[in-house]
């Protein structure tokens, strides 16, 4: 049973940083565009900066959550956390499931027309930079970050204890990368499957992901209402 809490555990941090990275918002679409215009390399460094930006949102969130809150065991604590994590995560699921059906995709057409019109910058170093900001200073990304990390970090604490920070960080980091070599692999070899039915299919992953953090925090909750 230890066993199956740390794989638990530590698949949920991975299923974090995979959905972090994966909304077709700014940074995917910077990183898309710049690596069909300039090559692979510039994807690669849109998703290195990328990375570092969510995973400075996440250790600040994370760490304050392990500092700030002196028992993480606490019922009471537990469930304040899963309610915020329904609060946000149920929304955050249902919106990228509804974008996954209806949403006509006019970001990606819109960018796709100015792929052509707009050089990149000479150096990756800038790309690393403007990937950082973007993600940093992405409002959808802090809530995103707080929203999981209320739900996670008690059970990774009950079972992790002290080391479930640097746990955490580590698992998220692993997704996070994972979809940007995933990114890097297809603006390489087959560009031409990124269109509507890539980003559909992305959306429609990443909404059940989130609803499957949003369902575990209702769980926690129903379990504590019928004690």
């Amino acid at each position: 049973m230890a066993f199956v809490s740390y794989i638990h555990v530590l698949s949920a941090g991975f299923l974090m940083g995979l959905a972090a990275a994966a909304p077709m918002g700014p940074v995917n679409m910077l990183a898309i565009r710049r690596g069909v215009i300039g090559g692979w390399r510039h994807t690669l460094a849109c998703g290195i900066g990328s990375v570092t930006g969510d995973l400075i949102l996440f250790s600040l969130v994370l760490l304050g959550g392990h500092y700030l809150f002196s028992d993480l065991s606490n019922p009471r604590l537990q469930t304040v956390l899963a309610a915020i994590g329904v609060i946000v995560l149920l929304p955050l699921g249902i919106y990228f499931l509804v974008r996954a059906v209806k949403d006509p995709l006019r970001a990606f057409a819109s960018a796709r027309k100015r792929w052509n019109e707009t050089t990149v910058p000479a150096h990756l170093v800038a790309e690393v930079a403007d990937a950082t900001a973007l993600t940093i200073l992405n409002p959808l990304t802090i809530i995103y970050w707080v929203g999981v990390t209320s739900n996670w970090l008690p059970f990774a604490h009950s079972v992790l204890g002290a080391s479930a920070p640097a746990w955490g960080i580590l698992m998220a980091g692993a997704g996070l990368m994972t979809w940007f070599a995933v990114l890097v692999v297809v603006v390489r070899f087959i560009p031409n499957r990124i269109g509507p039915t890539f980003f559909r299919l992305v959306n429609a992953i990443l909404g059940l992901i989130l609803l499957g953090f949003a369902t575990f925090c209702a769980v926690v909750l129903f379990r504590h209402f019928n004690r």
